[in-house]
């Protein structure tokens, strides 16, 4: 995946990229890819099949950082505080681009062409969501929880759902629909975005340690909107709804062929484990 990036051509968006992948990160989409791909591609197709879905992932973060103002990601300065937003655009516009090199060095026509076709339909989806989130962003509207559903599915879900499905494409057994995988990915994606917001918990203000929570479905990025008084409830609703998420995609894995469903569990039970506040 770094090779992909190295071999680029020395540039400001090329050291940015580099920096940014050796942040480090979960590699949750590229282990997920290896696992799925594994049920019908060979080795070095199932790596390089992997890290176009990852690399498409840190695309998207590294946008997501410009347009929400974050300083800090993975524990580290984000490539926009880093080398600036012009830099930081450029960086992941090469990450984009390399995720589609990666995906063209795929020998197996047949997922080579599938995977194309869906990492550009996942970006589109993507770009709509962080979209949506923007959009309410401007207008500072807390959005309503049928709209925050509709940009989790967008924003969340497709870029795991991507890599689920590299080896299901055709043939798989047992044979998996895309709806199934769609539905899972959306289960997933909602539990995933659920506890990530709920780790934007903030202090009310600089003289009292008490967090404050922006209310489940109301982005605002980041800022907190909700009472002081109230968040234990909506922290309660939040995890009520991350589980009950994840119960629906542990129902949905089971029906995976292994060595998927066993990758996908393990994602799930990382994931409750973090419900486990």
């Amino acid at each position: 995946m770094i090779d992909i990036i190295a071999s680029s051509g020395a540039t400001p968006a090329r050291e940015a990229a580099l920096y940014h992948l050796n942040t480090g990160g979960s590699r949750m989409r590229a282990e997920l890819g290896l696992a799925s791909a594994s049920v019908r591609l060979n080795r070095d197709d199932a790596i390089v099949a992997a890290s176009a879905c990852e690399l498409l992932h840190n695309a998207s973060l590294v946008h997501d950082d410009i347009s929400d103002g974050d300083l800090l990601r993975r524990g580290a300065l984000t490539v926009c505080s880093a080398y600036g937003p012009g830099i930081a655009l450029c960086t992941g516009d090469l990450l984009f681009a390399a995720a589609f090199q990666a995906a063209s060095q795929i020998q197996d026509s047949v997922t080579r062409l599938h995977l194309t076709r869906s990492m550009a339909q996942a970006a589109a989806r993507v770009i709509g969501g962080q979209s949506i989130e923007l959009a309410h962003a401007d207008e500072r509207k807390t959005p309503t929880r049928r709209e925050y559903l509709s940009a989790t599915r967008a924003k969340t879900a497709p870029l795991i759902e991507l890599p689920i499905r590299i080896g299901l494409i055709d043939n798989s057994t047992p044979p998996v629909s895309d709806r199934h995988c769609s539905a899972l990915a959306e289960a997933i994606g909602l539990a995933y975005q659920i506890l990530d917001d709920l780790d934007d918990l903030q202090p009310v203000s600089a003289d009292t340690s008490a967090p404050t929570l922006h209310k489940l479905h109301a982005w605002w990025h980041h800022q907190p909107l909700a009472s002081p008084a109230h968040t234990e409830s909506i922290i309660a609703r939040c995890l009520w709804h991350a589980n009950a998420a994840l119960s629906r995609a542990r129902r949905l894995a089971a029906d995976l062929p292994s060595p998927l469903n066993g990758c996908v569990d393990t994602l799930i039970d990382q994931l409750a484990d973090k419900a486990r506040r």
